[in-house]
């Protein structure tokens, strides 16, 4: 009961202080609707030679990602903030448990992750990328876009936890983009070197892309829905453990 009280609290804490610094979200959203648009404009012509018949709807999801990873770039900017304003020391004269701390910025981060998928997702719909999953396809997409970004906030979390840096905690929004550049984010990995094709296999994000895509272009396609979710759980269960732990040596005085 303890970990649910304080992760509630602490979670609302840090969403108050972006709705009370609202033009740091505007970044968050415009960067990947700016790169959406041209993307879709340079090479959109192109999608036959690669098999895709609305480039629109291949290329939403990645926006989608841009944006959340932006999102979750800033737990560790807020953790950062509280060790060296000293809040970060009044808790652990608390009982808030080490996972809570965790936990409350990462599932901030989650929800104000999942009200940006809504919004690029409406954008995407208004720009034509239909969707053949419907409004439960829609509405998957918006809760894994969410959940992606409760995972991924852990990289961040664990870099400020154990650094203190503010720096060195931007590197979580950093890491992203190799990842979203050796997945399968411009055209189908088929169509990549062999090399690269290779690494967009073993690609976590490439999954979480091809759920998406499913929703929105094929259908509830089970298979890779399901593998888009394995893929968030597993990034989640590495970056949370890792930020628990980050937090615990934090705790005990370093």
């Amino acid at each position: 009961m303890n970990l649910l009280i304080s992760t509630f609290w602490l979670s609302r804490r840090a969403f108050m202080e972006s709705v009370r610094q609202p033009w740091l979200e505007i970044g968050n959203l415009f960067i990947p609707l700016f790169f959406f648009a041209v993307t879709v404009g340079a090479i959109g012509s192109l999608r036959d030679n690669f098999g895709v018949d609305n480039f629109i709807a291949f290329q939403m999801p990645v926006a989608v990602l841009q944006g959340v990873a932006g999102v979750a770039g800033s737990a560790g900017l807020g953790m950062t903030q509280d060790i060296q304003r000293g809040y970060f020391d009044k808790l652990r004269l608390t009982s808030a448990p080490p996972f809570a701390i965790v936990l409350g910025r990462m599932a901030s981060d989650g929800f104000r992750a999942l009200i940006l998928t809504l919004i690029v997702v409406v954008v995407g719909l208004l720009f034509g990328t239909g969707m053949e999953a419907g409004v439960f396809g829609a509405a998957f997409i918006v809760l894994l876009g969410g959940l992606f970004g409760l995972s991924y906030s852990g990289i961040g979390m664990a870099i400020a936890l154990r650094t203190g840096s503010p720096q060195a905690a931007q590197a979580g929004f950093l890491l992203f983009f190799p990842l979203l550049f050796l997945s399968e984010s411009f055209v189908p990995k088929e169509f990549y070197a062999g090399w690269l094709e290779f690494l967009a296999t073993i690609n976590p994000v490439t999954y979480v892309l091809q759920g998406m895509r499913a929703l929105t272009m094929d259908g509830w396609q089970w298979m890779a829905v399901t593998k888009s979710l394995i893929s968030v759980a597993g990034i989640g269960a590495l970056t949370m453990g890792l930020a628990t732990m980050a937090a615990r040596w934090r705790f005990k005085g370093a």
